[in-house]
């Protein structure tokens, strides 16, 4: 099967093992794994396959799931003719995808991605992030009791799925104002296992900082390729001007991410799920749309032979 759109998931899909049978399998995706270990100042692989547990830490998580996606991407560029159209990744997924456009080398987004977990790891230790599930979201509902909590909507992931992030007592607060809200209704709150509070107001103090340094990368960006990707913070596709790309991936980390929007974007294509796990693939079937998710080299095999 060929697919004109690839999608990649972010923080939260990442598992022990993960890339490994590519690794083991394919030199294109070992040489990724290599690379990230001569650019950061940890053992990539080790992380992602050893016996500690700091793969869920965030300034470990992020590098460790771009590194990943992107051996699991160049493995099946080089192997199967993978060759998309268009791309889009959840949060994080973002940078895989504008490495696989090829609007940044995997060096560039791997130092981003790196300074980007450190910053974020820096933030609010009393933050907390919880999903939001109903029949049917009331987005307007949500977002006006949330806002008078000091809660920011972090994900708007599908019509039946929103992620809500801030203070842990102000979370709260919220979760039980929505339940008196929707009592009666298909209304329940599941309480996410992070670090911080992501895409919240919580993160704004880090933006600046994090705009300074993508700035630094500016000439390493190839423009013209940007209007391939879809946008977490704009909820519609680049434009070619890296300055916007700057801007938008700095305020990401504070804002909603769109994806129910990105998600509408791509509905036509034939879309790849691409990542060690295949949190994307419910939000699509939300919309009536069937996406192909490859985790492993199994599943891989299975995808490209259909």
């Amino acid at each position: 099967m060929s697919f004109s759109a690839v999608v990649f998931p972010g923080q939260g899909a990442q598992k022990k093992g993960m890339a490994r049978d590519f690794i083991e399998e394919y030199n294109e995706a070992a040489d990724v794994f290599k690379t990230a270990d001569q650019i950061l100042d940890f053992d990539v692989y080790e992380i992602c396959h050893g016996d500690g547990d700091l793969l869920n830490q965030t300034n470990y998580t992020q590098p460790c799931i771009l590194t990943a996606e992107i051996a699991m991407f160049r493995a099946l560029q080089a192997h199967q003719n993978l060759n998309a159209d268009y791309f889009a990744g959840h949060s994080l997924g973002e940078y895989a995808a504008l490495v696989a456009a090829d609007v940044m080398s995997f060096e560039t987004a791997l130092n981003i991605v790196a300074r980007r977990g450190e910053l974020m790891n820096q933030t609010d230790e009393d933050g907390a992030m919880a999903a939001v599930i109903m029949d049917t979201i009331d987005l307007k509902s949500i977002g006006e009791i949330a806002d008078q909590h000091n809660i920011d909507i972090a994900n708007d992931n599908s019509a039946q799925q929103v992620v809500l992030s801030g203070r842990q007592d102000d979370l709260d607060k919220t979760i039980k104002a929505l339940t008196d809200k929707f009592e009666g209704q298909s209304f329940r709150a599941v309480p996410l296992t992070v670090s911080a509070a992501f895409h919240s107001r919580y993160m704004a103090p880090v933006e600046a900082q994090f705009h300074e340094f993508l700035l630094d990368f500016a000439d390493d960006i190839n423009e013209q390729n940007l209007p391939k990707v879809a946008s977490n913070f704009l909820g519609d596709f680049y434009v070619a001007d890296k300055l916007q790309l700057i801007e938008s991936l700095s305020r990401q980390i504070s804002g909603t991410v769109k994806w129910r929007d990105n998600m509408n974007l791509l509905k036509d294509q034939q879309i790849l799920e691409l990542g060690p796990n295949r949190p994307l693939r419910g939000f699509f079937k939300s919309i009536g749309v069937d996406i192909t998710s490859v985790i492993n080299l199994k599943s891989a095999h299975k995808a490209f032979k259909s």
